[in-house]
């Protein structure tokens, strides 16, 4: 099955539960949506992309009134999760898409919101590409994302079991740095924390993940069936990384970041840069 296809399917599979679930993305983004507060912008155009069922479209639409906010997401349920949040006072447009191919002019937003979102795109380039195509000159994008950190567990736990990945890759945040600066982006800042949850058992933290729509789609993971001695053997050591109180851990290295558009931007072959009509002068 297509990467793509097996992404959105587990996301509209739990959309109606996701926002019970997704406790650490709802923390993670209030963090970064208080962030906003430092930025000197006035955006007439914001982008809440990957919106899930619309928890942050909402609070943009609050703080930024004069706004027009727009919500992407390639889930369809997600999208009708976020329709089911908006009044008749409070409305906006929702719209079913890849990242990677937004239906937007180029240059429209002055802010892009990406929460937990970019690390379900690949390659990331091409991600920041598209990024840096809808947001227009000296607009921003804020997200956040996952390190290679996460679920760190885990990775411990089925280590001495097979040889598989049960856990997708995520990027290094110096990487996500470097990866910004060559498309092109102005002076992106990234920093990290690990945020630990604790779970009464390992039944509710492997729920909890897949109700949040979490999918290994790791090119290294086991394409058939893990076996019962496998899943035994996993159990047995995750019991080992209890903590003193009998809990089960589970470990996010969130990475934030924010960088704003400049005047250039890759493009398929080498790079553009764009000279608004206002600043050419005819020469005398």
């Amino acid at each position: 099955m297509n990467v793509k296809i097996e992404i959105r399917k587990s996301f509209d599979r739990h959309a109606a539960e996701y926002d019970q679930y997704a406790k650490m993305q709802r923390a993670v983004g209030l963090h970064l949506f208080e962030r906003l507060d430092y930025l000197k912008i006035s955006p007439r155009y914001i982008l809440d992309l990957g919106c899930g069922p619309g928890f942050f479209s909402h609070l943009l639409k609050k703080k930024y009134p004069q706004a027009l906010v727009i919500s992407l997401d390639f889930s369809l349920n997600m999208l009708l999760e976020a329709k089911n949040k908006q009044s008749w006072r409070s409305k906006w447009p929702l719209i079913n898409a890849d990242m990677l191919q937004m239906p937007f002019v180029d240059g429209l937003f002055d802010l892009v919101f990406a929460n937990q979102t970019l690390h379900w795109g690949y390659p990331i380039a091409n991600v920041l590409r598209e990024m840096s195509r809808v947001i227009n000159n000296q607009g921003c994008l804020m997200f956040t994302t996952l390190g290679p950190g996460t679920f760190k567990e885990l990775v411990h736990a089925w280590s001495g079991v097979d040889c598989y990945a049960h856990t997708n890759q995520f990027m290094d945040m110096h990487d996500l740095g470097d990866a910004l600066l060559g498309e092109y982006f102005l002076d992106p800042v990234v920093d990290q924390e690990l945020v630990t949850g604790h779970y009464a058992s390992l039944t509710e933290l492997l729920m909890g993940l897949k109700k949040q729509g979490v999918r290994n789609i790791n090119q290294s993971r086991n394409s058939g069936l893990t076996g019962r001695q496998a899943r035994e053997a996993f159990s047995q050591a995750y019991e080992l990384l209890r903590t003193p109180q009998g809990k089960y851990p589970l470990t996010y290295e969130v990475v934030y970041g924010q960088a704003w558009k400049g005047v250039k931007q890759r493009v398929e072959q080498g790079s553009e840069v764009f000279i608004p009509v206002s600043q050419i002068r005819r020469r005398r």
